[in-house]
């Protein structure tokens, strides 16, 4: 896929490898709409990026990936705006460590939201637009932590 003015969507922008895509799709891309929890290092993120790039339009929003409605309003929200998203970066990620017998059953959904049903609820939601309009592209991101022998 061309990535020259696509429009990228990038869950967990706020911090580490979904900032940095967002950096380096931002002197390429056409629209970029960055979605995290952290209302605050989203904002800067966005306005860094407007302000090192005057032809990109950027649009932070605050979402939990816990919360199947909050996604729903999210594609509401691209729906509304009539924002085509061309490239979708599901990064957004949670891990823990320990025993798994001892873990609390709270954070083991959370983690399954964020890792498993977030990522498929927006391809869903997304990938039907992209075959129609015969272009667009899904990167998921995972960590190598599920192939290493930690109990």
């Amino acid at each position: 896929m061309k990535i020259e003015g696509c429009s990228a969507l990038i869950t967990g922008a706020s911090a580490g490898i979904g900032r940095e895509f967002a950096r380096q799709l931002a002197t390429r891309a056409r629209t970029l709409v960055l979605v995290a929890r952290r209302e605050q290092r989203l904002n800067e993120l966005r306005d860094e990026l407007r302000n090192r790039n005057a032809h990109l339009s950027v649009h932070a929003r605050v979402v939990d990936l816990c919360d199947k409605g909050q996604i729903d309003e999210l594609v509401r929200w691209l729906e509304r705006d009539k924002i085509n998203i061309d490239f979708l970066i599901n990064n957004a990620g949670l891990g823990d460590y320990g025993s798994f017998a001892t873990s609390d059953p709270q954070r083991d959904d959370r983690i399954l939201e964020v890792n498993i049903v977030a990522p498929t609820l927006l391809t869903r939601r997304l990938l039907p637009q992209m075959i129609a309009r015969k272009r667009g592209a899904i990167l998921n991101v995972s960590s190598s932590a599920g192939f290493l022998p930690i109990p």
